[in-house]
């Protein structure tokens, strides 16, 4: 507010008139140095918050009260957890896994890769299954040992709950991380006892063996076992085609359709190398005698004889009248045949053997090593929980929302 001085100007006042203009200059005169007056201002802030009941019951409500609780939970009531930390490892036999390859009966000579991470998976998913709980509680007592009276009320399992309540609280007391790069499971459990800590760890750790060794021994068994079966089919394979070939021996009436026919090829050619000769002789002796003498007549008998002899082993060679019982060119081909399916089958059936034994090895070794990284120890401390932490967060979160309340307030006002 301001007030300007200006030189009188038109018809003078009355005396009434000029009264009532002074005490409002006078009273405009008051309210400006009352405005601009720093200690007035602060007598008047201290009166409005001698008025302002409603911050301190904010403070008390969102700061005090919230501080307090969170120390005397998190400081003093909350029971104290011991963490107890193991790692361990599926690994295979030395050289298992790099020389694992599959051979052709289906019977590996190593374990693969795939089937090392695979039951890492499988180890990590038991640890907190139901069957873990129940086989640790048939070694422990895990439900007095989570339900004593000591244990904070929000931490403390009822012994009365069913076991699908145990497994879910079971989840909350141990951790299970598995590392990708080295394939390393690290299993975390937090009691509230050092000593049942290590005792739950060393549980995990024994139980966890055991299914490991019990999966290896179920892989070794059925491989195993179907190496047995591909035998017993190999076996009986080459049983049947032996069989086949005897048979065909005794229904053709010869030892060995090959041999037979090259004896016959053999014979043709001792006959035709005989008349070769004949037939030279006549001509050395028709060029002296006469056609009609005794030995030239004998020489062309002898010739014609050796030509039938060739025609009919020719043709006991080539016919294929189905009268005929024992013509070669057919016992041939069913023989060639046989002995091709014959070989097949040993070839295929000494690599059995040799999968069997492979596998009969395998099965008696083991393929899978649970090897433990990190032993369990005995905790000298409690980790569990973080109060520090917890009790900053709370005074932390008590302060901003007071902050907030008294901004809102304001806004408000």
């Amino acid at each position: 507010m301001t007030v300007d001085a200006r030189n009188p100007t038109g018809q003078p006042l009355d005396p009434a008139e000029r009264s009532r203009l002074i005490s409002e200059s006078l009273r405009q005169m008051a309210r400006v140095s009352r405005y601009n007056d720093p200690r007035q201002q602060l007598r008047e802030a201290r009166a409005l918050r001698r008025r302002d009941f409603i911050t301190p019951i904010l403070f008390v409500a969102l700061v005090v009260l919230p501080c307090l609780i969170g120390l005397a939970v998190f400081g003093f009531y909350l029971s104290d957890r011991y963490l107890t930390e193991t790692h361990f490892a599926i690994r295979p036999a030395i050289g298992g896994a790099e020389n694992a390859a599959k051979d052709n009966v289906g019977t590996s000579t190593g374990i693969p890769k795939e089937m090392i991470i695979q039951d890492t998976l499988l180890v990590s998913e038991y640890i907190v299954s139901r069957p873990m709980v129940e086989a640790i509680e048939r070694q422990l007592p895990l439900r007095e040992m989570f339900s004593r009276d000591s244990i904070d009320w929000f931490s403390r399992f009822d012994p009365d709950l069913p076991i699908e309540k145990l497994v879910r609280y079971w989840k909350n007391r141990v951790e299970v991380k598995l590392e990708g790069t080295s394939g390393v499971l690290s299993v975390t459990v937090n009691a509230f006892d050092p000593q049942e800590s290590v005792a739950i760890s060393k549980a995990i750790l024994a139980e966890s063996e055991r299914m490991v060794n019990e999966l290896t021994t179920r892989a070794r068994q059925d491989a195993l076992a179907k190496s047995e079966h591909e035998l017993k089919r190999a076996e009986a394979r080459l049983t049947e085609l032996q069989t086949a070939v005897r048979n065909l021996r005794n229904r053709d009436g010869v030892l060995d359709a090959q041999k037979t026919n090259e004896a016959n090829v053999k014979m043709t050619a001792q006959v035709r190398e005989q008349r070769i000769n004949l037939a030279v002789k006549l001509a050395l002796l028709q060029r002296d005698l006469k056609d009609d003498a005794r030995s030239i007549q004998d020489l062309k008998a002898q010739i014609a004889q050796l030509d039938a002899t060739i025609a009919r082993l020719e043709r006991e060679a080539t016919t294929q009248d189905p009268n005929q019982r024992r013509v070669l060119a057919d016992a041939l081909t069913r023989f060639e045949q046989l002995n091709v399916d014959r070989k097949n089958a040993q070839t295929f059936y000494g690599l059995v053997i040799a999968a069997r034994e492979r596998a009969r090895m395998i099965a008696d070794r083991q393929i899978e090593f649970f090897s433990v990284v990190v032993e369990p120890r005995l905790p000298q401390s409690a980790q569990r929980p973080l109060r520090g932490l917890w009790i900053g967060c709370v005074v932390a979160g008590s302060a901003l929302a007071f902050g907030l309340a008294v901004l809102l307030r304001k806004s408000i006002a």
